[in-house]
């Protein structure tokens, strides 16, 4: 349920919701291109035995998994531009990019959690200008990093490191939104 695509996912497809001149079809387009269409990839590589798991647990089969999602995302932004879509699912889309951008270059060297990075990102998102949310933000944070820490699947170090890429991403995306007109 908190895995990364579906953070990711919601995210996309609650855009409208939080940003008014997103429409609902550019939030869909978001989606099948940022996560929906590289998950049913995902899913075949794991069936064709070219990946261990779905949460692809060893490092050297990401990079696969990185470039061709990136690849996607780009085909998606392109699609995105010639629907004439908003910066706003437009920019999110680009911030979703740039997250998998330092998140598979942090992975040449270290593994960083993926699933806090994808979960700091979206839950300070969907929290941005709403401060009576911080509380919950921290607590599905620690939680998280609980659950992760506890299934074995990352130490504290690596938990910390995906919760500082998502809040990196997260003023990145602030920043991008401020230069825009």
């Amino acid at each position: 349920m908190l895995s990364p695509i579906i953070l990711a996912t919601v995210l996309l497809l609650a855009t409208p919701w939080r940003d008014s001149s997103v429409r609902w079809t550019e939030s869909i387009v978001a989606a099948l291109f940022t996560t929906i269409i590289p998950w049913l990839i995902l899913a075949g590589a794991k069936l064709r035995g070219k990946v261990t798991d779905m949460h692809v647990t060893v490092r050297r089969q990401r990079h696969g998994i990185y470039a061709y999602t990136a690849g996607l995302i780009l085909c998606g932004l392109l699609v995105l531009r010639v629907m004439d879509a908003g910066s706003g699912i437009f920019l999110e889309v680009l911030s979703i990019l740039l997250g998998l951008a330092l998140v598979a270059v942090i992975n040449l060297w270290w593994k960083v959690s993926v699933h806090l990075a994808v979960g700091t990102y979206v839950v300070l998102q969907v929290a941005e200008q709403q401060a009576e949310l911080m509380p919950l933000v921290v607590f599905f944070l620690a939680v998280l990093s609980w659950a992760r820490i506890r299934s074995y699947q990352h130490t504290a170090t690596q938990v910390c490191g995906g919760v500082a890429v998502g809040i990196a991403i997260h003023y990145a995306h602030q920043w991008i939104a401020a230069l825009l007109p």
